[in-house]
């Protein structure tokens, strides 16, 4: 197998060229791109990219850890007495790769972190608590090699051996079984091993273990998943209470461009976002609101949310980013504002 090169599309060229597979991650092909996350835009294009050369990539490239590794290599060929409408099917699903808790041992190639710290069966109880009590860690796994488990030993495991009267010198006098679940696993089904076992260790195609996941790194995970959401789902809200009852049906007619031909607008809760952004355009419209603000500085901020909603809404898969996320919260403490002001 080739070594990673920097050129994503030289890449996919020199994959079909060969037929043979190369490694590389998912920021060389944002790289190429020139973008710096991959939302759904970036998604597409790569995914159109991969069929213009025939190729596949696994981890899928929106599922992936951003700085984990995937596998471009030819996509199979349609075996014989199969129909010739055969396709690669793409999977949006998140998977537990895309943690960054799942891949520790990237992390330390890539220069950004200790790695997966672990113990030995033979290492002492006293060496364990201190490396936890450095790390701030509440486990760690025991493993005698890169691919064999032994367990893991925790805060919780010691303070049972104890309790029971055992002698705890090594981590093996006090170690537990702990669930082992492959990178590639659906994150909503890791999430339920998770909640009930407090934390697993992930398993790489390879068979390495490559990472510990814990309930503070899925709680992380659906923070920045669904924080975006609930912020939107607010600022909407605030919208429908600023617009209120203030429009005829004849006022909520737009321009061919904008109009949704097969949905019928009868009042406000029919509107898309981008109809809302083109009331607040209108100043004519906009006078109806009786609200003592700058439509255009309205209008624009409004524009915004607009054009992140969109990416929020196709899921993301790196999420968004802090000056996105801010602006958000700007704007709905903003509508917040403006709309505990009105008369109900």
């Amino acid at each position: 197998m080739s070594e990673p090169k920097s050129n994503f599309e030289e890449i996919l060229a020199d994959v079909r060229k060969t037929q043979k597979p190369v490694r590389t991650f998912p920021y060389i092909a944002t790289q190429y791109l020139n973008v710096s996350r991959r939302g759904w835009r970036v998604i597409k294009s790569v995914n159109d990219l991969l069929e213009k050369y025939e190729l596949i990539c696994e981890p899928e490239f929106g599922s992936a850890w951003f700085y984990g590794e995937i596998e471009i290599k030819p996509k199979p060929k349609v075996g014989y007495g199969k129909s010739d409408n055969s396709v690669v099917e793409t999977d949006p699903t998140p998977r537990l790769s895309l943690l960054k808790a799942a891949n520790l041992n990237k992390v330390k190639e890539l220069g950004t972190g200790n790695g997966l710290i672990s113990v030995n069966r033979n290492t002492t109880v006293i060496e364990a608590t201190t490396l936890m009590i450095m790390h701030s860690f509440s486990q760690l796994p025991i493993l005698n090699n890169q691919r064999d488990v032994d367990g893991i030993v925790s805060w919780k495991s010691i303070g049972r051996a104890l309790a029971l009267g055992k002698s705890c010198t090594t981590v093996s006098d006090c170690k537990e079984d702990v669930t082992i679940l492959d990178h590639d696993e659906l994150l909503f089904n890791a999430v339920k091993f998770v909640l009930e076992e407090e934390v697993v260790l992930v398993r790489q195609k390879d068979r390495t273990i490559s990472g510990i996941v814990t309930a503070t790194d899925i709680g992380e995970q659906f923070i920045s998943m669904a924080e975006p959401f609930l912020i939107i789902e607010q600022i909407e809200n605030h919208i429908r209470k600023m617009l209120g009852n203030k429009f005829e049906k004849e006022d909520l007619i737009f321009s061919e461009k904008l109009e949704e031909k097969s949905r019928e607008i009868n009042n406000i809760s029919d509107l898309t976002f981008g109809q809302y952004v083109k009331l607040m355009e209108d100043p004519k419209k906009f006078e109806k609101l009786k609200i003592n603000v700058d439509r255009g500085v309205l209008a624009k901020q409004l524009e915004e949310v607009r054009k992140i909603r969109n990416d929020v809404m196709h899921f993301n898969t790196d999420g968004i980013n802090s000056q996105n996320l801010e602006l958000l919260r700007q704007t709905v403490n903003f509508l917040h504002v403006v709309t505990s002001t009105l008369k109900t």
